[in-house]
């Protein structure tokens, strides 16, 4: 029993690496389209297209329930709206106040998540993990921040609001994927979310601009695969160790950002970055650390 949790774990927490991998190639490919004459909402609604695309064969492979006519069709209709509402106000929340600052404020949803599930008690954690995740928060603060924190009382609410969506989403998300799984599940909020999306391209006066080049469409390309796989990794991982765990855990995204910018942007970090980049680090470690002793006694006590 003991090693079937331990290979287990091992194996939840390698998928939430790769997903938080993928969560930070999205930003990156979607400014690049951005920047090569693409639309937002032509961005948004290719990201789902190549989601529900991609995910096609993978949800006819596993041969599970795709219709459903009961209150999971209700659930998954909402989680699409509630995925399209939370993409919506994070990027009218920038409209109003520093990308940093939002963004700041929307990778707070690890402690959102951990307190439903300790009120609920779903999981329990012992002081130091709760004092690991605030160390997490701190140190992604020190790798985003960039000094300029203009804005105004509505786009922080608004910011704050985009918090909110982003907790009930993660954490309602994960349990419908418990019930019909990642892949079905994500096939649906793509598949409701272009439906969705593409009215509103039908229905408004919305000026629609497409790539000036071969290098927007790639970046097209590559933003909806890495967006599909982000998640789907995201929900498998948190099938296996929890959804806190993997919400913690996939607060390394900025992490990889960073590292990515190194490689590909030659964007060196600087003191305060290196210093957030070694205490989010040390922080998963030691949240990890002693999540795991606490879970070895338990099963060794059975």
């Amino acid at each position: 029993m003991l090693e079937n949790y331990k290979k287990n774990d091992f194996s939840g927490i390698i998928i939430v690496i790769l997903s938080s991998v993928c969560f930070a190639v999205v930003p990156s490919s979607a400014k690049i389209a951005l920047d090569n004459g693409v639309s937002l909402l032509v961005l948004l609604f290719s990201r789902c297209l190549i989601g529900v695309i991609l995910l096609c064969p993978l949800v006819f492979l596993k041969k599970q329930k795709i219709i459903y006519f009961d209150i999971i069709f209700l659930k998954l209709i909402s989680i699409s709206f509630l995925s399209v509402s939370l993409i919506a106000v994070t990027y009218h929340a920038i409209e109003f106040l520093n990308v940093a600052l939002v963004l700041m404020i929307l990778y707070l949803f690890p402690l959102g998540i951990a307190l439903i599930t300790y009120l609920s008690k779903e999981e329990f954690f012992q002081p130091i993990q709760l004092l690991c995740i605030l160390f997490i928060i701190f140190g992604i603060g020190l790798i985003i921040i960039d000094g300029s924190f203009e804005g105004n009382i509505y786009g922080f609410s608004i910011s704050i609001l985009g918090l909110l969506l982003m907790i009930v989403f993660i954490y309602f998300s994960s349990k419908l994927a418990d019930l019909t799984g990642s892949a079905i599940m994500n096939f649906h909020i793509n598949l409701w979310s272009s439906l969705i999306l593409g009215f509103i391209i039908y229905a408004t006066d919305i000026i629609i601009k497409f790539p000036v080049n071969s290098k927007g469409w790639l970046a097209i390309l590559s933003n909806g695969v890495f967006y599909v796989l982000s998640y789907f990794l995201f929900y498998e991982g948190s099938k296996k160790i929890g959804i806190t765990r993997t919400s913690v855990l996939a607060t390394m995204e900025p992490v990889f950002a960073a590292v990515f910018a190194l490689i590909l942007l030659k964007q060196f970090l600087n003191i305060t970055e290196t210093f957030g980049f070694t205490i989010i680090i040390l922080s998963i470690f030691f949240f990890e650390r002693f999540r795991i002793k606490k879970k070895l006694i338990f099963i060794n006590d059975k």
